[in-house]
This record gives structure tokens, C-alpha cells and sequence, in this order.
């Protein structure tokens, strides 16, 4: 993972780690949106950019604090220190207030100074470090709590008792029959996805955003170049005659130029279609969704190019210059974009995903895959699909790279990248794993006999909390970590797969090989994203627990029932916003499921439901 190099305050792992991950990396967000306030008081950026800092630094303090607190409580901290505990909570407190002091002067007109910036350096060095604060419930962590301590963050509140009935709308209701499982607080970037890009660039600027296949390897792409791009584009559809809230529909391979008129059209306020090249619905789902006005490369078939009234190619897209785009203007809950069905059985009513939804989707893939600013993902597949689509935002939301795979020789292309994020579907696993099965097999005999059956063999001992045989461990040592290297994974942080499930062998293997896969359950009407089955779970068959912003439930019908801001609201059909999704607050899945014994969602069986 990258860390802080010669900025205002670096990252030390020897200085301020806790042993926690998920805190440390916490931790390291907070570095990192201080030093972009430095960055932006040294570097002159307006006013404008100095507040919308001061106020993500503000909004995440308390997410930050907030979770804290609940894992000092769970893990017994609160109980066995409470003094401590109590002291903890009130140093939150004031610095919650003073920042929020910081943010109201400057609303009012006062300029932040270096003052300022050297306190909140202090406090957080002092805080962090220190050895009566974080250090002291860090060292409780290590000396006190079980090894096979989970923390699962909203688990205080998650549990609520009896059967609940919720009113869903004229037409009838919905009643719970089981306990509302939650996956914790989540902080959810404010305002539309032109306004969330728009932070992005303020803070990452010449970053880079993309790398893009030339031909001859990859071409860099930074945050302003993505941006530049898009706000031409955005400008030149506005000027052809492009409506804000219209539909644009968006059949193209996936890559660098699909992600620019996709972001083009969340800047000027666009509702984006995009149509999978090889859906044979293509023609019904433009139809249905009210596209007029197509972008296209030589994959859309010719029947899709005639039903649409306009046709842009997408290498030779109109731009322009406009000082103002209407996307700064859209609300949050406004339709960012529709998208189609996977499955034929739903036809071709599309999902009506808001701004909100998307935003609130990222932010719970990177409060559970907590990725490194300067880090490098990829996420290969049709981006039509919401899932790759939100995993690339996500990436960019945490300030790393996406990288676009040509899909030519998956070997080739990762070694010469060696991410430190994989996020596909199953295809896309499916895929790696025979190409390391072919190299396991085009290994010398000893290697070869080592390696067999000793993937799944060291996967079955993961998933078991076991260490696996003597020879599991030799393969791992002389086989498989070389493998990872020839494929340019040797160092994965996350391999994130979704949002349908992979077989359990399949995961087995790649467990086996090293490959840390966690699943992610989703489906359109839940933005892409709902429940995640971590790596070195037991069950990888399971659909998981609810990801962070999410909730989870039974029904009396048995079916699994999720909450959440990432919850399409309803969907689209003829340029108008048409029948609901969900009833009243929550979706239901047309999943049939249960929870087992140790909280996780799984498909309906003939075991009885938990009640």
C-alpha cells in the first residue's frame, strides 16, 4: 500500500499504527485530508475548495470518532477502562467542536491559517501516538481480546427486537420476521456525482486517475485530465442540443474514452443509458428508456443506431467550453442514471439510480475495502454493468488509479500493471483461475505434483481456521507465491469479486494460490452492492453480512429484505420515473434466505429460519 511520502504529516507505521486495520487506515484518510488542506492553503486554491475540505475533514472526524468509540465498547474496552473510555470520548468531543469551528469562520470570511493547520497536526499526532489515547485501547486490543475477535461495526444497534411491519405503500406492506442485521455507519460523500468529481480533482489533481492502453503499454490519465476531457465533452452535448435530464444512451466497448462520456454526462446532467454492445435487448432497452440521442463506437449493431434520433461516435464527440455545467446543480436524489436488468425475466425496466445512490454504494465499498491513496485497481468487465462501474468509482473516491485491461492476455497485462486491487465478476475469476491452472500445469514435474491439489487443499484449511499440511505449505512457498509474481499479484490487498456469487471451489483455489477474494452480493436494485463474505470466511458459499450503510432482514415470506441509502427507489420506463422498487423502506430480493448461526445471510435451504 502506498503510504505518505514529504508531506505535511507522514504516515509512520512504527509511530501510529494500532494493530487495527480498519482503524489505521481510518487513520491514514484523516493524514491524507489534512495534508490536501496544507496543499490547498499553500497552493493559493480558491475559498471554495478550502471550505468543501474543511468540511469532508469535519464530516469524516465524526464518522471516524464515532466508530471508534462503538469498537471500545464492543471489544470491552468501555467496561474494563471506563475512566479511560469516558476521557476518550470527551477528547472527541472538543475536537469535533473546534473543527467545527474552524469551518464555521471560515464561512464567515476568516482565512485559515498555518496556526490552524499546525494544531490540528498536533492534536491528531498526539492523539494517534500518544500513549494514554488510541495507543492505550491498542495496546488493550493486543493483551486483552481474543484472537478470534470480529468486530462487526453496528452490532450494538443491529439487533432490534420482535417482528417489525413497515408500511410500504398503498399497495401493501412489508413485515419482518427476523432481527434487522446492520454492517455500521458509512459516510457518504454529500452533494451530486459532478460535485463529488469535482472534490477529487481539488484534491488529487495531477494524480493519476486512469491508465489507458496505447498499444505500447499504458498511458497515464491524471484526475485534471479526466475532468478537462469530460467538461468538453459535457459542454459540446449541451451545445448539439443535449437536454439536462435527459437520457443518453452509451453503447461502446469498455475503456478509458466509455469512462470520459460517462463522467461527461454526471457533469452536465445527463441521465446515462448504457447498453451493453452484446445485449440482445439493446434495441428494447433504448426504446424503453427514452434515448433519443445515442454515443456509440462500431460495436453498437446497426438496429441500435437507427432507433436512435441522434448518433455521436465516441472518437469523434463534439465539445465545447461552457463556465457552467448543470450537473453542479442536481440534487442528490435525482437520476444519475438507468440501468438495465441483467436477466431477461425483468425485460428491459430499468433501474432509476440516483447520485445519492451511487455515492452512498462507493462509500461502502471503501469503508469495507479500505484501498491507499497512490494504490492501482482494476476493474475489467463491461462497464454497462453498475458493479464495475461503481468499483471504479471507488477506486477514485480513495484516490487510486483504475486501470483498463485490454482483455488480450490477462497474464501479460497484470504483470506489466501488478495492481494492488482486483475487482471483477465471476467471469473474470473464472478466467484467472484457469490461466493459473494452465501455468500450474506447464510447470516442471516436481512443481506440478507439488502444486496439485494442494490450492484447494490450503483453501479448505483457510476457510476451516486451520494452517493446512506440511506440503500445502512447501507448494505455497515454491509454487504458488512465484506464480502470483509471474502474474503480477504477488501483493494484493483486496480481490473483490461481485456482485453474483463464485462457487466455493473456485474460491477454494484461489484462496489456495493466495489470492485474498472477498465476495460482494448485490444486484441493480441495490446499486451493485449489499452484503460482502470476507476472505478466510467460513462459508464462501454464504451470501455474507450486510456491507457498512447496509441492513438486512427476513420477511414472513422468507425473502431476504435490504435497507440503505444505496436503495434504488424506483424504476424507469419511458423517460418518466415509473413503478417503485422497493415497499416503504426496504427492497425485497425475490431472494429466498435465512440467517445461519453466526449472523451470515444465506440462501433459503430446508433448515428452519432464525427467528
Amino acid at each position: 500500500m502506498a503510504e505518505s511520502e514529504g508531506e505535511f504529516i507522514e504516515w509512520s507505521d512504527e509511530r501510529y499504527s494500532t494493530d487495527i486495520d480498519r482503524f489505521d487506515e481510518q487513520h491514514k484518510h484523516l493524514f491524507g485530508l489534512l495534508n490536501d488542506l496544507h496543499v490547498a492553503i499553500e497552493a493559493g486554491h480558491s475559498e471554495a475548495v478550502v471550505g468543501d475540505i474543511l468540511e469532508e475533514l469535519e464530516r469524516y472526524t465524526e464518522y471516524h470518532f464515532g466508530d471508534e468509540e462503538e469498537f471500545m465498547q464492543d471489544c470491552g474496552y468501555a467496561m474494563d477502562c471506563a475512566d479511560c473510555f469516558y476521557q476518550h470520548r470527551e477528547f472527541h468531543e472538543e475536537f469535533v467542536e473546534t473543527v467545527g469551528e474552524f469551518r464555521e469562520r471560515h464561512e464567515n470570511g476568516e482565512p485559515i491559517t498555518t496556526d490552524v493547520l499546525e494544531f490540528t497536526k498536533e492534536w491528531l499526532d498526539a492523539h494517534i501516538a500518544g500513549p494514554d489515547v488510541d495507543q492505550k485501547y491498542s495496546h488493550y486490543y493486543r493483551q486483552e481480546v481474543p484472537e478470534d475477535y470480529d468486530y462487526q461495526p453496528g452490532k450494538l444497534n443491529s439487533e432490534r427486537e420482535g417482528e417489525r411491519t413497515y408500511a410500504a405503500d398503498d399497495d401493501g406492506e412489508v413485515t419482518l420476521a427476523s432481527d434487522v442485521r446492520a454492517g455500521g455507519a458509512v459516510s457518504i460523500p454529500r452533494g451530486s456525482m459532478a460535485e463529488w468529481f469535482g472534490r477529487l480533482v481539488d484534491r488529487h489533481g495531477d494524480r493519476p486517475v486512469a491508465y489507458a492502453p496505447n498499444g505500447d503499454g499504458y498511458a497515464t490519465r491524471t484526475f485534471r485530465d479526466l475532468y478537462d476531457q469530460a467538461w468538453a465533452v459535457a459542454s459540446g452535448l449541451l451545445e448539439a442540443g443535449v437536454s439536462p435530464g435527459s437520457t443518453l444512451g452509451l453503447c461502446a466497448r469498455s475503456g478509458y474514452a466509455w469512462s470520459v462520456v460517462d463522467l461527461a454526462c454526471h457533469l452536465a446532467g445527463v441521465v446515462s443509458v448504457p447498453i451493453d454492445p452484446a445485449d440482445t435487448r439493446a434495441v428494447a432497452v433504448e426504446t424503453t428508456t427514452g434515448v433519443d440521442t445515442l454515443v456509440a463506437d462500431d460495436s453498437a449493431s446497426a438496429a441500435l443506431r437507427e432507433a436512435a434520433g441522434t448518433v455521436f461516435e465516441l472518437d469523434a464527440l463534439p465539445t465545447g467550453d461552457r463556465d457552467h455545467l448543470p450537473g453542479f446543480d442536481a440534487d442528490p436524489h435525482d437520476v444519475a442514471t438507468v440501468v438495465a436488468p441483467v436477466d431477461e425475466e425483468t425485460g428491459t425496466l430499468g433501474c432509476a439510480v440516483t447520485h445519492r445512490n451511487l455515492l452512498a454504494a462507493v462509500a461502502m465499498l471503501g469503508e469495507q475495502f479500505p484501498v491507499t491513496r497512490g494504490s492501482t485497481g482494476t476493474c475489467p468487465g463491461p462497464l454497462s454493468r453498475l458493479f464495475p462501474r461503481v468499483a471504479t468509482y471507488y477506486l477514485w473516491d480513495r484516490g487510486a488509479t483504475a486501470a483498463y485491461l485490454p482483455g488480450e492476455d490477462l497474464r501479460a497485462e497484470l504483470s506489466a500493471l501488478e495492481p494492488d486491487v482486483l475487482v471483477g465478476r465471476a467471469e473474470f475469476y473464472e478466467g484467472l483461475a484457469a490461466a493459473l491452472r494452465a501455468a500450474i500445469d506447464d510447470m516442471g514435474g516436481l512443481k506440478r505434483r507439488l502444486a496439485d491439489g494442494a490450492a484447494v487443499d490450503r483453501g479448505r484449511a483457510l476457510r476451516e481456521g486451520a494452517t493446512g499440511s506440511l506440503t500445502d505449505s512447501a507448494a505455497a512457498r515454491v509454487v504458488f507465491g512465484p506464480l502470483r509474481e509471474s502474474f503480477g499479484i504477488a501483493d494484493l490487498d483486496f480481490a473483490i469479486a461481485g456482485p453474483d456469487p463464485v462457487g466455493a471451489e473456485l474460491v477454494e483455489f484461489l484462496w489456495g494460490v493466495g489470492i485474498p477474494v472477498s465476495q460482494v452480493y448485490g444486484a441493480p436494485e441495490l446499486t451493485g452492492v449489499g452484503c460482502v463474505t470476507p476472505y478466510g470466511s467460513g462459508a464462501p458459499e454464504a451470501l455474507g453480512t450486510p456491507l457498512p450503510g447496509t441492513e438486512v432482514a427476513v420477511t414472513e415470506a422468507d425473502e431476504l429484505a435490504v435497507r440503505g441509502a444505496h436503495v434504488v427507489e424506483a424504476y424507469w420506463e419511458t423517460s418518466d420515473v415509473a413503478a417503485s422498487t422497493s415497499a416503504g423502506e426496504w427492497y425485497t430480493t425475490g431472494v429466498r434466505g435465512r440467517f445461519d448461526d453466526e449472523g451470515r445471510l444465506r440462501e433459503h435451504d430446508e433448515a428452519p429460519l432464525e427467528q
